[in-house]
Formats: structure tokens, C-alpha cells, sequence
């Protein structure tokens, strides 16, 4: 598989009238296509700052980026970006909340949208077309704004805390077709969570942050697709292993004085 996310040497320096604050200090990784990756780190770490950095929606102080070979900006449709909200529109229906982005960027509107159509027919909205986001669950909502998304055709898809607004049960039933989207669409997804348990069930690979300034702390390969669904995946031999691992790492992080 083609490596299709590298970045390299990655540094972020903000500046203030109090001064500089190092945000990220020196961060390298790569991601295959049809990867999936998980952020996890301490609080405040710059995990959110990493997904800006890569949507082009914020500039590196210094360092690479590269999305397919190209620098990203926040017009182009190389990345998607979930966020932890649906922003359904309440006032359109759910047909034409996905055909949305499309409106905007005059992009092939009428294939695409027809495109993001045929991807709720086909992840169980079909019958909610004409329905309003508040006639719609929680996790039907994010479902939508995952397709809505996904009508952009973007080449990364970038999750930020995406399920942090639902309850527990909802989340993880949500985990589970998100995961089933991604994996039947084969897109490659960069997910940010505070939740190590939800990151051990849909990554393929996790990168660990150190405290802020982020480093990368460590890069683990998860290897649970066998075992089925997201939520299978948790009753896994080798599960807690890793939560235990990966737990503590973040613990330590939390309790060393620099």
C-alpha cells in the first residue's frame, strides 16, 4: 500500500503578547492508504491541532505535509473533517444536508449528490430522506454527517471526537458503522479520541502524544480486524493488554514534571 499522509518534523509555535508557546515540538509519522489511525494523548496535548494542521485550516510553524504528494489547504477536498457535532442545518432535510457541501463548492452537484444519496440508502437513511435532523437518533445524525462528508470524496477523512456528544450505548453501536462505512468506502482515517478503548477498537494503528509540547510518545500496531465489529473487537485476548499499555503511558505523561 502507498503511503498517503507523511508528515515530517512537524512543529507548531503559537505567538501572544505573553510570549511563545511550543504547542508541537517535533512530530513524524506516515499513514498507508486504507489506514486507519487513532491520536490519543494527554489533555490539551495538540491532538486537534495535528487534524487543523493536516485540513489546512491551520499553518505549521515548521516542517512537512503532505497529502497524495500535495500541501494541504482548506479548500481542496483532499480532507474531510467530522467534528464532534453533527451541524446538521434543522432547518433542511436530511437529503439535502449531505448535498450541502456540494451546494457550495459547485463541485459535479447533481452526480455527487446523487453519490451521497445512494450512500444513506445504503447505510440504512434511505427512509429519512425528507426527515429533519431532529426527527433522527443521535447516532443516525452522525451517520449523516459522516456521508455528508464522504459526498466531497475527500482522499483522508479526519474524525475529531466525533462521538463524544453521544451516550455511551449510542457511541458504540455509532463506533461500529462508522467503522463499517470507512472500511466498505476503503478510506484512509485519522481519528482524534480521548477514549483509548474506542481507539483499540477502530484503529489499525495508534500514535501516542506526550504531554504538550506533543512528541510522539509511541506508535502501536493494532491487529483486531479478525475479530469482527468494533464492539467484538473489545472482548479480544489481547484488548486490555493494550488499553493497560497504552493507559499508562498517557498516566505517566499526566504525572512527570518537565
Amino acid at each position: 500500500m502507498k503511503e498517503i499522509v507523511v508528515v515530517k518534523n512537524l512543529k507548531l509555535t503559537y505567538h501572544s503578547k505573553d510570549g511563545e508557546t511550543e504547542a508541537i515540538k517535533d512530530i513524524s509519522f506516515s499513514i498507508k492508504e486504507g489506514e486507519f489511525v487513532a491520536i490519543v494523548g494527554p489533555s490539551g496535548c495538540g491532538k486537534t491541532t495535528i487534524l487543523s494542521i493536516l485540513s489546512g485550516l491551520l499553518k505549521a510553524s515548521d516542517g512537512t505535509v503532505l497529502i497524495e504528494n500535495t500541501i494541504p489547504n482548506s479548500k481542496s477536498n483532499i480532507t474531510g473533517y467530522m467534528f464532534q457535532k453533527d451541524n446538521l442545518f434543522s432547518w433542511r432535510n436530511i437529503e439535502k444536508n449531505v448535498c450541502f457541501g456540494l451546494e457550495i463548492q459547485k463541485v459535479n452537484t447533481k452526480e455527487r449528490c446523487q453519490y451521497a444519496i445512494n450512500l444513506l440508502k445504503k447505510y440504512g437513511l434511505g427512509e429519512f430522506l425528507k426527515k429533519r435532523p431532529d426527527q433522527l437518533s443521535g447516532g443516525m445524525r452522525q451517520r449523516v454527517a459522516l456521508i455528508r462528508t464522504l459526498a466531497l470524496k475527500p482522499k483522508v477523512l479526519l474524525l475529531d471526537e466525533p462521538f463524544s456528544a453521544l451516550d455511551y450505548q449510542t457511541r458504540l453501536n455509532v463506533c461500529n458503522d462508522v467503522s463499517k462505512i470507512i472500511e466498505n468506502e476503503k478510506k484512509t482515517a485519522i481519528l482524534v479520541t480521548h477514549d483509548i478503548q474506542e481507539a483499540i477498537s477502530m484503529a489499525d494503528k495508534i500514535i501516542v502524544l506526550t504531554k504538550r509540547p506533543a512528541e510522539i510518545k509511541s506508535i502501536h500496531n493494532v491487529d483486531l480486524k479478525k475479530y469482527g465489529t468494533p464492539f467484538q473487537r473489545r472482548y479480544s485476548p489481547e484488548f486490555s493488554n493494550l488499553f493497560e499499555t497504552i493507559w499508562k503511558e498517557i498516566q505517566n505523561e499526566k504525572h512527570t514534571h518537565s
